[in-house]
């Protein structure tokens, strides 16, 4: 297995990167919201994934990055490129704030990712990263402030990234009040 690559920068595109390490090129699946210049030097930490007709690579700039994708694969239904994906759109931290607050309408504004499987992502995940209880009453509600910031206008990766910072304990209309001011800051 491959844990860890040190190298040049080949070719870069969104999500994937060739990398040249001791002579290789290795495919790099990395979270598509990191930036890599070619001829740049840089380290990975990788989840190597097998399949019977696959081998993959995915690279993470710091090891909790790593280890949190590789608790996010052990749920049921949540494969190496829907966690990528999630990646993508959040920080580990922000990943790591939306499990131990329950927070249902982070994941299911994810593309990909519907209610079910943000309740497992929590339910499963939640008690591994040594969060507390979980909120029961926030994983049975809708998006609705999801929707009604996207009936708004704004885009999903917005929404993603400012819904930990948002006290979704009040009512609708607070909550969309304080969404709007974050979204007002970026």
């Amino acid at each position: 297995m491959i844990g860890f690559l040190e190298g040049t920068i080949k070719y870069s595109t969104k999500g994937k990167i060739i990398l040249f390490a001791n002579g290789i090129g290795f495919t790099v699946n990395v979270p598509a919201s990191n930036s890599y210049l070619e001829k740049d030097k840089t380290s990975l930490y990788i989840h190597t994934h097998i399949r019977e007709d696959n081998l993959s690579l995915f690279g993470f700039q710091n090891p909790a990055d790593l280890e949190l994708f590789e608790k996010l694969i052990t749920v049921s239904g949540v494969g190496p490129k829907t966690a990528i994906s999630i990646f993508s759109l959040a920080t580990g931290e922000n990943i790591t704030q939306a499990i131990s607050q329950s927070n249902l309408s982070f994941f299911t504004s994810i593309p990909g990712i519907g209610k079910k499987s943000a309740q497992k992502i929590i339910l499963d995940l939640k008690s591994k990263i040594g969060k507390g209880d979980v909120d029961m009453t926030k994983l049975e509600g809708e998006s609705e402030l999801v929707d009604s910031l996207i009936s708004l206008g704004f885009q999903k990766t917005e929404i993603i990234r400012i819904l930990p910072k948002i006290d979704q304990s009040g009512d609708i209309t607070s909550q969309i009040k304080s969404a709007l001011r974050e979204l007002r800051k970026k």
